[in-house]
C-alpha cells in the first residue's frame, strides 16, 4: 500500500517585480539618445549601414514607449508620440528597402 502525504504548508509569496528605476532609466534613455546614427548620414545606397541605422532608432523608440508606459511621469513622456511616429515611419522604410533584422 502506497501512503500519500500531502504538505499543508503555505506556499512561498510570488515575489513582485522591482519597481522601475524611472531616473536611471531616463539616464540611460538620454545617454543612448546622445549615442544614435544619424539618419541624415547614411543613404539607402548604402543599405546594410542605412538598415542598421533604421533598426537602430526604431528599437531605441522602441525603448522610449516601453519607460513611458511605465513611467508616465518621465521628461520623455512629452515626446514619446514623436518617437513613436519616428519608430513607424523608418519601420516603413525598413520594409521599402527590404533590410532584414539584425537585433
Amino acid at each position: 500500500m502506497t501512503a500519500l502525504l500531502v504538505c499543508l504548508c503555505p506556499a512561498p509569496a510570488a515575489r513582485a517585480a522591482p519597481a522601475p528605476d524611472c531616473a536611471a532609466e531616463a539616464v540611460a534613455l538620454t545617454r543612448d539618445q546622445s549615442e544614435l546614427p544619424r539618419l541624415d548620414v547614411a543613404s539607402p545606397r548604402d543599405r546594410p549601414p542605412y538598415c542598421i541605422t533604421l533598426e537602430t532608432i526604431m528599437g531605441f523608440a522602441g525603448r522610449v514607449k516601453a519607460h513611458v508606459a511605465h513611467c508616465p511621469t518621465s521628461d520623455y513622456a512629452t515626446t514619446v508620440t514623436e518617437w513613436d511616429k519616428a519608430r513607424t515611419d523608418y519601420g516603413k522604410l525598413f520594409s521599402q528597402y527590404r533590410c532584414k533584422r539584425t537585433l
